[in-house]
């Protein structure tokens, strides 16, 4: 019984990869041609960038696009191959011999497992590599000079527990070490502010160096500000300023989990950890693991198509692409707003397909 189940196994699962190659091509042409092409025509026709140099940051922001496309090339598979099966009644004819219909969804959820894993990876190990390249490429190929390593208009907000603002920093440029056009505002002294300005400082041994300056301090019961001008201020104790500065001259998208979670760890250190930031760490995940809830949702799907109306799995395709996307974004903005929590900002759209998809699994298997 064993292997005859295993054999099944192999044979639903090997109609999966023609669709699902033929879905992620087509979704992720249709991407490129309606967000890359333009690029890449600007860098060509514009910049006079060489047609062989635009094609290969084309490539590298290919990996990008498929961790997007992959989940909608397996939903259409699913979707797909059960509406087939079911419409040369095979599924009917695994049913009569004793196949429970949970059994017979052993296959995709081994199909969304692997895509999940695949789509993880290239998400954390593809993804950020080829996307530092790609903007260095494009940089040199437009200016013809390497990618400048500094930062410019930083800004960290220090806080207390209950959110308070203890100081806030501003940093006009940095590179390496060397900080320019710095604005620190302080308001840790009781009933008075504190405003440091200068026009360059340095990060040395955990203190910001910052030379040719004044401080001005504010009083809001008087009228009478105090201005004292400096040479050379040291101001101890900013290692997690600095290391919030070194880590966020990278994107999101440049960063894999761990690294993105430093980050973050760093931020919250300061209690100044963003919303935004939070999301795109638990998409980090709940993107890729996209594949099994669409798997498992495509298969009930397309048992629902009738054998005369086999172009009913792409209309079902299309209508929960459509609304995983949607509340993609939706969910996102509500996130980053701060209307719902980061977490499930990024699950909301998983949880809501795969709601979807085990309602009608469990009217199906009745």
């Amino acid at each position: 019984m064993i292997p005859g189940m295993k054999l099944l196994d192999r044979y639903i699962a090997n109609e999966f990869w023609q669709p699902l190659l033929f879905g992620i091509g087509i979704v992720t042409g249709v991407w490129f041609g309606a967000e890359q092409l333009k690029t890449i025509f600007n860098l060509v026709m514009r910049s006079g960038v060489p047609l062989q140099t635009a094609l290969t940051i084309l490539g590298l922001h290919l990996p990008e696009v498929i961790v997007m496309t992959i989940p909608i090339g397996v939903l259409l598979g699913t979707l797909l191959v059960f509406n087939r099966l079911s419409g040369d009644s095979e599924i009917i004819a695994l049913r009569t011999t004793g196949v429970s219909f949970y059994r017979i969804m052993v296959a995709p959820l081994m199909f969304g497992l692997m895509t999940s894993l695949a789509s993880f990876c290239v998400n954390e190990f593809i993804v950020p590599n080829a996307s530092v390249t790609s903007k260095k490429l494009e940089f040199y190929a437009m200016y013809h000079a390497a990618l400048p390593s500094g930062q410019a208009n930083f800004t960290y907000m220090e806080r207390k527990k209950d959110l308070t603002l203890d100081r806030v920093f501003y940093v006009g440029y940095y590179s390496g070490r060397d900080l320019a056009d710095i604005i620190i505002l302080d308001f840790t002294r009781p009933k008075m502010t504190q405003i440091i300005m200068a026009n360059n400082g340095k990060f040395l041994n955990g203190e910001w160096l910052l030379n040719k300056g004044r401080t001005y301090v504010l009083d809001p019961t008087s009228d009478l500000a105090r201005i004292v001008k400096f040479e050379t201020l040291k101001i101890p104790g900013l290692n997690k300023v600095q290391k919030t500065l070194d880590t966020g001259i990278i994107a999101p998208k440049e960063m894999n989990m761990f690294q993105l979670g430093q980050h973050l760890e760093n931020l919250k250190a300061g209690n100044s950890l963003p919303n935004d930031l939070l999301v795109r760490y638990y998409q980090k995940v709940a993107q890729p693991l996209a594949c099994l809830i669409v798997a498992l949702a495509g298969a009930p799907l397309g048992l629902m198509a009738r054998r005369s109306r086999s172009n009913l799995g792409l209309i079902y395709s299309a209508v929960v692409v459509f609304l995983y996307y949607v509340l993609q974004s939706t969910s996102g903005a509500m996130g980053d707003a701060g209307r719902i929590p980061p977490m499930l900002a990024a699950w909301l759209p998983n949880i809501c397909i795969g709601t979807l998809g085990m309602i009608i699994l469990y009217f199906k298997a009745k």
